[in-house]
Formats: structure tokens, sequence, C-alpha cells
């Protein structure tokens, strides 16, 4: 299928189902092969859909803005008010992120993109953000390369593989996923059926009898919405995944089933006989209940 060819297709779709508002990702993949080629020639969803003329969603044109266009738009925000920008700017611009993009910026894209919105704001005068970001993962790449890679720590890996597993088994399901920072207490933000949904990811080795920490404050900071903790269970076969919602985490703690410690708290997961306890508590009620987030 070529590009003009997925053009064609989406717009046909688009007449069949004119009133919604925009496509979604379920909508797309409706067409045999089309969600495949649509990634293959435009990368986003986003892409293809402004390719074809059609509104998409608020999260798909997000994902379409480049970091350079981003930190343009704060460069030109500055210079029309005279000063810094700052959260209420880009709340209230009307027209000035026309220039950049369909709909209208959220600040909280920065927070996902450059770890925070004064962090934006600090590399918005450098020349080259590719040559920037090129040097700091040049420096990690290096720092790396110093150590002697058989002896580095599985979980080194392990937890960044977890939340990769979340995020592909969101996007199987048709979720709208996308990483955020950890610094807010939460991995992944997904949206699915206009509802947005939240989780934390937390990995487990099962071959070793170490607990899953969850910090308190950060716990504490998230509970309000649709939040899940989804528990990552590993081995050197296979992976399972415990989707807890947060109430439930929450009656852990006061039940005692999660030990208060300093400022966290400790969950110890173990497999016995097949399957999985919290103290004398059964767990695989939860287990891959992905459909259960709704």
């Amino acid at each position: 299928m070529q590009k003009q060819e997925v053009i064609d297709n989406l717009k046909k779709l688009a007449s069949q189902l004119k009133s919604k508002e925009y496509l979604t990702l379920k909508d797309v993949r409706s067409v045999p092969k089309l969600s495949h080629y649509a990634y293959s020639h435009f990368k986003t969803l986003g892409n293809a859909l402004h390719a074809a003329g059609l509104p998409s969603s608020h999260l798909a044109a997000s994902m379409n803005i480049s970091d350079e266009s981003l930190l343009s738009y704060l460069r030109d925000l500055r210079d029309k008010l005279g000063k810094d920008p700052i959260v209420w700017d880009i709340q209230h611009d009307e027209e000035l992120y026309k220039k950049y993009s369909e709909k209208k910026i959220s600040w909280s894209l920065y927070k996902s993109r450059f770890k925070g919105f004064q962090k934006a704001k600090e590399l918005m005068d450098k020349k080259d953000i590719k040559r920037y970001y090129g040097a700091q993962a040049t420096k990690v790449v290096e720092e790396v390369a110093d150590e002697n890679e058989d002896n580095l720590p599985k979980n080194r890996f392990w937890g960044e593989a977890a939340e990769i597993h979340v995020l592909a088994e969101l996007l199987y399901r048709q979720f709208q996923a996308a990483s955020i920072p950890v610094d807010v207490g939460l991995d992944i933000l997904a949206v699915k059926n206009n509802k947005t949904f939240y989780f934390q990811v937390k990995h487990k080795d099962l071959t070793t009898n170490s607990a899953i920490k969850i910090t308190r404050s950060s716990f504490e900071k998230t509970g309000s919405g649709n939040v899940f903790y989804i528990f990552v269970l590993l081995s050197e076969e296979k992976r399972d995944f415990l989707i807890i919602p947060y109430y439930i985490v929450k009656s852990w703690i006061s039940s005692g089933h999660a030990r208060e410690e300093d400022k966290s708290y400790l969950i110890y997961i173990s497999k016995k006989d097949g399957k999985y306890k919290l103290v004398d508590m059964e767990l695989d009620s939860y287990l891959d209940k992905w459909d259960d987030i709704r």
C-alpha cells in the first residue's frame, strides 16, 4: 500500500464514520493492513491523518510536534510576551500555537518530553538541540562502556524492560500509551474510549526474595483518578503481569499485607504451588487482567 493509497483509505474511512470527531487507531485497524502502512509511511497515526487532511485526537496531534518545534514555540511566546512564559501563558494562548500545531499545546507535554517545564525553558536557547541530546547520550554510552557488561546486574536491564513490556501490552489492546516522567510518581499514561489511565510499573525478579518497593510520597501523590499498579513478575523463561488498582494496594497497606518501612511500602510477592501470593493472600485473580482497565 503506497502513501497515496493510505491517504485515500483514511479519507474513505472518515467518510464512512462521519459521525465521529476523529479516527482512532481501532477505526484504522478495521481496514486490513491500513494501520501497518500508515505507521510505515508516516511514523505516527497523527501524521497520517494530517497528510489526509483529517482531524486527530489531542494526544495523536501532540505526538506529531517535534522537540525543536516545542522549544521554538516557547521562544516565540517569550518574544511575544517580553518575558519567560509560565504555564498560565501557554494555557491562555489562543493564537501563537497554531504556527506549530493544529491543536492547543499542553504544558504537560514539556514534562513528558523534557522532564519538566523549567528544563524545557533552560533548553530553548540551545542552538542545536539534537547535538545537545546526542552529547548526553554519548556520555551515558561512554559511562556504561567503562563497565564490564558481563558483570552488570540484570536488574539494570529488567526495570527498563518491564516498562517497555507494559507499553507494548497496552498498545496491543488499542490503548494510546506513552511514557511519562518518573518524577511525577507515574510511568505511563494511556487513553482509550476517551478515558485516561495512569500506571506505575514495578518489576519483581522471581529468583530473589526482594520486595517491590513503593515510595510513600509517590503513592500518596498519585491517589486519584484511574491509577493502576502493574507488577511485572520476571523469570528467565517468562513474564507475568499483575494488574492492581490503586485502591487495592491501599487496602493492602491498611491491612498490613504491604509492610511499612521508613519512607516506603514493601510488597513481598512469592510463587507457591504455581500460584502468586502476598503473605496469605492469593493474587492470581489479578493475573493478566488487562480487560479490567476500563
